[in-house]
């Protein structure tokens, strides 16, 4: 397989993560009184735009994979995505407040390492975004 076709592969299981590791708390934590909202909130951006873009940069990807977009326009839009979508999520995980983040109940205490996983999923829709233009451009 050529680089050309695995780096928006890797970048479209990276974003596809991140949209993914977004979504869990939404879905899988119950009540909370708000609780889930202010730590969707958290921080001066929040992390639900980036859940979004996710999914824009698995079609962006898939666009310039299958080449429907000029793969040059489709490497720089996913790198800038993936970039934008990495200091997001960098900067809302450093800006969580710590009481809001231990204030869930114990069965949820994996929240902890929610945010990491966020960062983690991003990086990896980073370098699959950063290796693509490189490929391209």
């Amino acid at each position: 397989m050529d680089a050309e076709r695995l780096a928006p592969m890797v970048g479209i299981v990276g974003a596809l993560l991140l949209a993914i590791a977004v979504a869990i708390p939404a879905v899988t934590i119950e009540g909370g009184d708000g609780q889930v909202a202010a730590y969707y909130a958290a921080g001066p951006v929040g992390i639900s735009f980036v859940g979004m873009l996710a999914l824009l940069e698995t079609i962006v990807f898939l666009s310039g994979r299958q080449e429907r977009t000029d793969p040059a326009t489709a490497a720089g839009l996913a790198f800038v995505l993936s970039l934008s979508m990495l200091g997001i999520a960098a900067l809302w995980s450093f800006s969580i407040d710590p009481t809001l983040l231990f204030s869930f109940d114990q069965q949820y205490s994996w929240l902890t390492y929610h945010r990491w996983s966020v960062v983690a999923a991003a990086f990896v829709t980073f370098v699959g975004g950063a290796w693509y233009a490189s490929d391209v451009l």
